[in-house]
């Protein structure tokens, strides 16, 4: 009996002990499977975070490049850009789009197509809508040294750059414009009294013929310091300046006996609302007068007809800054050329009969905004129109 129990627990274990170590084996490559999922989970989630790192460091640096930018493929289909970019020609940046059938502008593809074709930089100037406004971009197209043969593309803004160009080449034209037309008339007149011994020798003629030459001489004379003023206010450096404090009525007391005759002559009022006193302002006291002069010249001259009043108001704000209207109840300015008006050499009366070199108000304006300041010109035709003159508080 006993040796039967014994044979039975040596056959019960001969058959439980390989379940046994099989269920341990077993168990022991779940354990392995879970650690090696666990192991690729750990790899994956790695290898998501460094692509996601990769992809922000190349997005911070297309962005830190700070102007648009491109990577295309041969093809002209997209391989990264930047959002500057993609704002600028309206596209979503991150799509792998073809540029070469999607861009709206002809030439910026045939230059893409061209960079590709002869393997070598290409650049063209562009002209390009941009948030409502026309700018100007210089745009180079630059095969790389890789195996793919992308094309870099990058814009630069030189909307400034332009714009400079054209208000000098403007100025260039129009100071030939201003200066021709008094040249002319005293070559006219100097040769008159050269050619004709009977013209020279008349007091009368003589007379009328050198004061003539002398008011068109006066008048280059004049435009030449305008142009020169404009140039030195538009200049970066402002070292000429010679800034310190000076009373408002000190100015004007450089000013109004000059326009005194032209006033008496069209029996012009001014009146001064002046608050504090003494309104003390911080700038060049000689460019401030100028302000003043041109301003109230402007008002005299565009209203010839008797009984203009002009009115001068200058106050101080709570918020400790400046506030200067000049003021005048005469024609006005039509609504067409209010915002022309600070450009130089524009005259809102296009029939010549009101003279000036054309460029007070262009001088005012500069002259304001070398001093922290701004202008802003209103005008209701027939009723009133105000120049307001802005300045910070007590800038020094």
């Amino acid at each position: 009996m006993i040796s039967w129990n014994i044979a039975l627990g040596l056959v019960v274990i001969a058959l439980v002990l390989p379940f046994v170590y099989l269920r341990s084996q077993l168990m022991s490559l779940r354990r392995r499977i879970r650690h090696d999922q666990a192991e690729k989970e750990h790899l994956r989630h790695m290898l998501r975070a460094l692509e996601e790192h990769v992809q922000n460091d190349k997005s911070l640096f297309l962005e830190a490049l700070g102007v648009p930018f491109l990577l295309v493929r041969p093809s002209g289909r997209l391989v990264m850009a930047n959002r500057r970019a993609g704002q600028l020609l309206g596209m979503d940046e991150t799509r792998n789009a073809n540029l070469l059938r999607m861009l709206p502008e002809g030439a910026l593809r045939d230059m893409i197509a061209e960079a590709v074709l002869v393997k070598a930089p290409r650049k063209l100037e562009l002209c390009l809508q941009h948030k409502g406004e026309e700018r100007y971009f210089r745009v180079r197209a630059t095969p790389l040294q890789n195996t793919e043969g992308h094309v870099g593309i990058v814009f630069h803004d030189v909307t400034e750059e332009h714009r400079t160009y054209v208000i000098r080449r403007d100025f260039v034209a129009n100071a030939s414009h201003e200066l021709r037309t008094p040249l002319t008339i005293l070559r006219g007149y100097l040769e008159t009294l050269l050619d004709e011994p009977a013209t020279a020798a008349d007091e009368a003629l003589r007379t009328r013929s050198l004061t003539t030459m002398q008011k068109h001489a006066d008048r280059i004379t004049r435009l030449v310091e305008d142009m020169l003023t404009v140039s030195r206010l538009e200049n970066a450096d402002k070292g000429y300046l010679k800034m310190a404090d000076f009373d408002l009525s000190d100015a004007l007391e450089d000013v109004l006996p000059r326009l005194e005759a032209m006033m008496r002559q069209q029996q012009a009022t001014m009146r001064l609302e002046v608050e504090p006193r003494p309104f003390l302002l911080y700038g060049d006291r000689f460019y401030w007068a100028q302000i003043f002069f041109n301003l109230l010249e402007n008002a005299l001259k565009n209203n010839p007809a008797p009984g203009l009043n002009l009115l001068l108001r200058a106050e101080l704000l709570a918020d400790g800054s400046a506030r200067i209207c000049v003021q005048d109840d005469g024609v006005g300015i039509v609504p067409e050329a209010l915002p022309y008006i600070f450009n130089r050499f524009f005259r809102a009366d296009a029939s010549g009969r009101i003279k000036g070199t054309g460029l007070g108000l262009s001088i005012v304006k500069h002259a304001v905004e070398v001093h922290g300041g701004s202008i802003l010109a209103e005008s209701i035709p027939g009723v009133r129109t105000c120049f307001t003159i802005s300045l910070p508080p007590a800038a020094k």
